[in-house]
């Protein structure tokens, strides 16, 4: 950081000292010349100490905001908020808004600088009204609508979230639809939160002609159906999510299945699950298909099903499962310890055997130097279960 400041200060030394050597020559100017050139030598010396905090306070008490110095104070400004100085920001900013003589252009830019300067010290009524104010200027706008999106994200206000969201597409030809699907989503768990399905459904619609793709939309209307006593209607559309992604199928399953039930429909979800099982091979289905198994053919045929699964997709958790059945009376079965070994053949492949105690880099080998500290002495062998 201290590499970018000193950086950032070099065009401004030049800029005094292009102003010190320019001259004159009345006395009185002159004479304060000299102060200026006292500041002028102070300020170079603080930079070339690496004391750029300093420096930075001489040169911009001798940098007037100008025509010729403005880039550099809006520079300065944007320094200082990355480094989380946002009062010091805010000064320069609100400095340079109160100079004459400077363009449209700059004084927007300030404008906009100033703008994001109240969004990171969360004072986001401020920002708000200068971000609408250069939209209504039409400067700067697709980013001010950006950060306007931002603090409507921020606040949950999610139908002025939307409201921008279409004025930025509109502008900058961006697609919106999945943003926006979401923020209707949003407003959706809101009405369900105040118990108003039938607008939550309105929202949900609105959603999918934002985004016809939308996985949450159809979550969020499943849901609706089932609590409105109508899992026909949900299960249509628990289906319809594992057709589109087959990813949700482990976040959907268990609600399915209840669905399922209540609808009579429990044989449609069994051969459903054997369908999916062909091109998804999660362990939430496994386990799902194994307790539906010892419903109808009993413990015995749900653990053995289970242990020749797992001998063709070792899964922790199926193991941990597996031995469950086990000690509730399931029968031994002679892959149970393929299945161990196979574990714990994949998890220590990916363990990594040391680490640096300074960092926290890990990986197979013992290094003297840390390849990412450059500290020495540092690694040391893992412990633990997994470890030594």
């Amino acid at each position: 950081m201290i590499e970018i400041l000193l950086l950032t200060l070099i065009p401004v030394a030049a800029w005094v000292g292009w102003a010190l050597a320019k001259g004159t020559t009345s006395r009185g100017e002159r004479k304060r010349n000299r102060k200026f050139s006292n500041r002028y030598f102070q300020g170079l010396n603080y930079l070339l100490d690496e004391q750029p905090d300093k420096a930075i306070a001489v040169f911009i008490e001798m940098a007037e905001v100008t025509v010729d110095t403005i880039e550099t104070h809006l520079a300065l400004g944007s320094l200082f908020r990355r480094r989380g100085e946002i009062e010091r920001a805010i000064r320069i900013h609100q400095n340079i808004m109160s100079k004459s003589g400077l363009d449209e252009g700059q004084k927007t830019r300030a404008l906009l600088e100033l703008g994001e300067d109240y969004m990171h010290a969360g004072l986001f009524d401020r920002a708000e009204n200068l971000f609408k104010e250069l939209i209504e200027l039409d400067s700067h706008a697709p980013t001010a609508l950006r950060h306007l999106l931002d603090i409507y994200q921020q606040e949950k206000d999610w139908q002025k979230a939307l409201q921008q969201a279409q004025k930025l597409e509109a502008v900058t030809d961006e697609k919106m639809g999945l943003v926006m699907a979401h923020f209707c989503c949003e407003m959706a768990e809101v009405e369900l939160q105040a118990a108003k399905p039938a607008a939550a459904r309105k929202h949900l619609r609105q959603a999918r002609r934002y985004y016809p793709e939308s996985i949450r939309a159809r979550i969020i209307l499943a849901r609706i159906a089932a609590q409105q006593d109508m899992p026909a209607e949900a299960i249509a559309v628990y289906e319809e999510i594992a057709a589109m992604d087959k990813e949700y199928i482990h976040d959907i399953l268990q609600h399915y299945l209840e669905c399922a039930q209540k609808a009579d429909e429990f044989p449609r979800a069994v051969a459903q699950m054997t369908n999916w099982s062909q091109s998804y091979d999660g362990v939430s289905l496994l386990l799902s298909q194994t307790a539906v198994l010892r419903q109808t053919e009993g413990l015995g045929a749900a653990t053995r099903y289970l242990a020749d699964a797992l001998t063709r997709r070792p899964s922790v958790l199926g193991l941990d499962h597996l031995i469950e059945l086990k000690l509730e009376g399931g029968p031994e079965t002679e892959s149970g310890d393929e299945i161990l070994r196979a574990v714990a053949q994949k998890l220590l492949a990916r363990q990594p055997a040391y680490r640096c105690t300074h960092c926290g880099y890990a990986g197979r080998s013992h290094h003297w130097q840390c390849p990412s500290c450059k500290n020495w002495s540092t690694t040391r062998i893992i412990r633990g279960v997994l470890g030594e």
